[in-house]
């Protein structure tokens, strides 16, 4: 028997009341759970909608599930970013991953949105769980079964099994977070307080599947460079490949991404981008010549090219 999760608004936590009152109308009218990819017991990391008090160096933006919302990411440091999500150009706040927690998720009335600690995001709606408390169920993959037990009063534990073997546990609550997550290659596994458990099959390892290299900018300004990374791009379109302009500093001047391809006033363009194979056009500004073409990094191999 399906039932809903229970909606845990507060996994976003929220910069203004009106702006949350102004998702709830916009999301779908179902349980919401938080997801966290990593293949050990992890729980999802929020923290309060902060930017400009957050901080960060912008990175990019990208469309969420919801197909109305969007979420803006920031660096932090190495291995450290932070997603704050916008719907309407008001914020309903923002998740943190970093190396101490290297995997944060959020969720808005069934949209669920998880950032890792190399800026990747993955953004899914979730609307029923096949039952609470303690139960057993087959999770998205349809190979992969949880059997949820009761620790106590609002504590569970999912243990995921495949074929008979033991992959691993998951534990709600974990730490400060109402959910407790997981994921084990390319499944994603949200277990809540009362026992509702979510699953989502997202891109394998990406991580594995996240490569960067940097050249030099054609601009005249001394010591600027362009990054190039390359990933699959997913279904809904929230990663793939993207090109960051950097100062000598390290400090990013402008991007372009899958979403918004080409910046014509900082003479950068991609191109390919579904192919596994994008190219960086980039020339002076105002330049006459033809432009430079460089090929991205090649994914490793055994990645897809989308997912």
């Amino acid at each position: 028997m399906l039932m809903q999760l229970p909606s845990r608004r507060n996994s976003f936590r929220s910069a203004a009341t009106a702006a949350v009152a102004a998702l709830a109308a916009l999301a779908p009218a179902a349980g919401a759970v938080a997801a966290n990819g990593a293949p050990h017991t992890a729980a999802s990391g929020t923290r309060p909608a902060a930017h400009p008090d957050g901080g960060g160096q912008y990175v990019r933006t990208v469309k969420l599930a919801d197909g109305v919302s969007i979420g803006k990411i920031y660096k932090l440091g190495e291995h450290h970013f932070r997603m704050e999500g916008f719907t309407n150009g008001s914020s309903f706040g923002s998740i943190e991953a970093g190396p101490a927690r290297p995997y944060a998720a959020g969720n808005l009335n069934g949209m669920i949105t998880a950032l890792d600690n190399n800026g990747n995001v993955v953004s899914w709606i979730q609307r029923t769980s096949q039952g609470g408390g303690p139960h057993t169920e087959k999770l998205a993959d349809g190979e992969t079964v949880a059997k949820v037990s009761r620790l106590g009063p609002q504590r569970h534990k999912a243990t995921l099994s495949l074929g008979g073997h033991v992959l691993g546990s998951v534990e709600a609550p974990a730490g400060d977070a109402p959910y407790g997550v997981t994921r084990i290659g390319g499944l994603w596994v949200v277990l809540d307080i009362d026992g509702g458990i979510a699953s989502y099959v997202g891109p394998a390892d990406p991580d594995r599947c996240t490569v960067t290299s940097t050249i030099n900018s054609l601009l005249p300004t001394k010591g600027m460079t362009v990054e190039l990374t390359n990933r699959p791009v997913p279904a809904s379109g929230p990663n793939g490949p993207q090109a960051i302009l950097k100062d000598k500093n390290g400090t990013v001047i402008t991007s372009i991404n899958f979403n918004h391809p080409e910046n014509t006033e900082w003479g950068l363009k991609m191109t390919d981008t579904r192919t596994g194979h994008p190219k960086l056009l980039d020339r002076r500004p105002k330049g006459t010549s033809a432009p430079r073409v460089t090929p991205f990094p090649a994914l490793p191999k055994g990645c897809p090219t989308g997912a």
